[in-house]
């Protein structure tokens, strides 16, 4: 099984934990023997499985039993994780694989490693799926051999392997595996690639593999270059990332310009007609229009001159109630920390505050400013519409003492009984920056 890999970089080699997301399948149980082959009767690094139960086939417990079986053969830890799939949305298998992620990403400590078993034959299907449906050079590029999942990393060790070589050295070793019968069904795009197109295709071309991946890495070569042009990148005040919206370009280039910002991060991407329709609609629509552009689970949204990866900012709400000055705190409302504050502007520490939101407020009053509508103050200081009513208010003795993330408010923390005191400055990293 060793003779599968081909020598790893020196960061996945060394790398403080390997994970193998393991199915049962021929291609993870392939690669979980050859992961040990390789690291040999070394200890270090440690070598971890991981197998998650999506509950769409009746076999699933069956197939958990064989993973558990390998890997007490081979002496490696198995997380078994549940997760429930929603059929709604974009669909079962792309919610599956959802699903799928979030749990690696949750499994994963700093700089861990979770090899998954995509081949050759993955790739050649993946480039072929997307083409089908029109992608550009960071899709038509397949599958990356490597990037960042949360605090770790996924890598990719098989994607010159073709799934026929894994089966072999499997049936040649005595190893059994698990076979998914939906894999073999051609109702999927996948599948039908697989067993309807791909067979035809070799008849004909033989060597299609080595074309196929070759042209990917010249489309991965194109994609760097394109994302190393500059773009026009910036924040909002809440810290989510914006692109700056140039009034000279012409829809398709503002397009192309969001297309590649995005492709950054995003998993999943609009198609090019709606990424050109938001591109259209930022440089016409009127100032006080905020067109945007939703799916999956991300929204653009144009303000202000800018197109905003906007956040989730009901979050906030989930800001705790009551807070400790100098007491860090955090949650998916983000983190709470304190500085020590040297000019008499600040809070007592270990006072405790309780803390309602602006939109419990109607007027505002900033040190040695006039008091406005707190509307009218979010709207000069360029907080974004959607975040004005969620920003939590730290209150002293009833009174509004601070705004997150603006500042002090009124005179509060002025006085003499704050300046002979230890002060703090609250500092909120919202969940856009979190």
């Amino acid at each position: 099984m060793r003779e599968l890999l081909t020598p790893l970089p020196e960061s996945i080699a060394t790398a403080p934990v390997w994970w193998v997301a393991l199915s049962g399948g021929a291609d993870s149980v392939a690669l979980l023997y050859a992961l040990v082959a390789y690291r040999g009767d070394a200890p270090e690094p440690p070598i971890r499985a991981i197998h998650v139960n999506h509950g769409l086939h009746a076999d699933a417990p069956q197939w958990a039993e064989a993973c558990e079986q390998h890997c007490q053969a081979l002496s490696v830890p198995l997380q078994v994780s549940d997760c429930q799939v929603d059929p709604a949305g974009r669909g079962l298998e792309a919610n599956a694989r959802s699903e799928r992620y979030r749990i690696f990403e949750a499994a994963l400590g700093r700089d861990e490693v979770l090899f998954t078993a995509h081949h050759a034959d993955d790739m050649v299907e993946t480039v072929l799926l997307r083409l089908f449906r029109g992608a550009g050079p960071k899709g038509l590029a397949g599958i990356p051999r490597q990037r960042p999942c949360a605090a770790g990393v996924i890598y990719r060790p098989l994607l010159d392997v073709s799934g026929a070589s894994l089966r072999q050295a499997l049936d040649a070793a005595g190893i059994e595996y698990v076979i998914d019968p939906s894999n073999l069904e051609s109702d999927q795009d996948r599948n039908y690639v697989r067993h309807k197109l791909l067979p035809l295709v070799a008849e004909r071309w033989p060597g299609y593999r080595e074309t196929i991946q070759r042209a990917a890495t010249l489309q991965a070569m194109a994609h760097q270059r394109l994302s190393a042009l500059p773009l026009r990148r910036t924040h909002t005040e809440l810290g989510e990332p914006a692109l700056l919206i140039d009034a000279a370009l012409d829809p398709q280039t503002l397009a192309a310009q969001l297309h590649q910002w995005l492709s950054e991060t995003a998993v999943t991407m609009p198609d090019r007609s709606r990424l050109l329709e938001l591109a259209r609609q930022a440089l016409t629509a009127d100032r006080d229009r905020q067109p945007e552009l939703r799916w999956a689970d991300r929204c653009l949204r144009v303000w202000n001159g800018l197109i905003v990866d906007i956040t989730a900012p009901e979050l906030a709400a989930r800001f705790p109630k009551v807070v400790t000055v100098g007491e860090q705190q955090q949650g998916e409302w983000g983190r709470l920390d304190w500085e020590a504050s040297h000019n008499a502007v600040g809070l007592i520490g270990g006072e405790v505050l309780n803390i309602v939101t602006s939109d419990k407020l109607t007027v505002m009053t900033l040190p040695n400013r006039p008091e406005k509508p707190v509307k009218k103050w979010l709207q000069e200081m360029r907080i974004p519409p959607w975040w004005r009513p969620h920003l939590p208010v730290l209150m002293h003795k009833n009174r509004p003492a601070w705004l997150l993330p603006v500042g002090p408010l009124g005179g509060e923390g002025e006085s003499d009984e704050v300046s002979s005191a230890q002060c703090f400055r609250p500092i909120w990293t919202p969940p856009a920056r979190f």
